[in-house]
């Protein structure tokens, strides 16, 4: 038979179990709540370990940029050595060439007043023309060559302007007028030089004459020659166009 509970024992057996009820509740929202801490607390652990990581590839991308810089360093330091060390051995032959200066000086000069001397020289062969010009040149090349402030460098590039001059009148046509003595009178003709192959002149009457390098004297010309020497002496003024022109020649030589 089933036993029927009177009224108090059941509000005492309720009363038991929603004292029981309560407990467990109250457990099971604690264990939640701590569930949901221990779930932030897990988020903010891998927060961190991200945090770590991306530090770590941080650290890693500069260790390997560091490696190659150093790498770099020590490259450009290997090829400085290499230049310091060109630049030493450049020293040393820079050094050992300034104590040969004094010597080359002393070979070098003789041969500079060897080449004025050859240059008055083949002057003095040649065709007399602008003869003032010349000399002065000259002269000045003896005066460079006596002054002790002027380098031997400096010498050498005279001597060397002296010299084209020279060659720059063998390559050329010229023309100029100059006052000399025809027949014991002073006249003003047109010389005309054709490099260094013939110099002639013309009077203002029309006669010609060229300089004979083996007299040393002015020998006159056919008049044939006459009109091709007043053409050249109009191609040379810039007056008339570049045409073939004829001139009385003569072999030169130095001895």
């Amino acid at each position: 038979m089933k036993k029927i509970l009177s009224p108090a024992r059941s509000v005492i057996a309720a009363a038991l179990i929603a004292g029981l009820a309560i407990p467990a509740h109250a457990q099971l929202r604690e264990a939640l709540t701590t569930g949901e801490q221990a779930t932030r607390k897990a988020e903010q652990v891998q927060d961190q370990i991200n945090q770590l990581d991306d530090d770590r590839s941080e650290m890693v991308r500069e260790y390997r940029t560091l490696l190659q810089r150093r790498d770099a360093a020590e490259l450009f330091a290997k090829q400085q050595e290499l230049v310091v060390q060109s630049q030493r051995e450049e020293i040393a032959s820079l050094t050992e060439q300034l104590g040969s200066i004094d010597d080359i000086t002393a070979q070098t000069v003789p041969m500079l007043l060897g080449m004025v001397e050859d240059l008055k020289m083949f002057v003095a062969a040649d065709l007399p023309f602008k003869a003032d010009e010349r000399k002065t040149r000259l002269e000045t090349l003896d005066a460079v060559m006596k002054q002790p402030n002027v380098s031997t460098a400096e010498q050498y590039r005279l001597i060397m302007e002296a010299y084209s001059a020279e060659m720059e009148y063998g390559r050329t046509i010229d023309t100029w007028q100059e006052e000399i003595t025809i027949d014991g009178n002073p006249t003003t003709v047109d010389m005309f030089l054709y490099g260094r192959v013939a110099l002639v002149y013309m009077t203002p009457a029309g006669k010609v004459a060229r300089y004979d390098r083996a007299t040393g004297e002015w020998q006159p010309l056919p008049s044939s020659y006459a009109a091709d020497i007043k053409r050249a002496v109009r191609v040379a003024q810039g007056k008339a166009q570049q045409v073939v022109l004829f001139a009385p020649v003569q072999k030169f030589t130095v001895q």
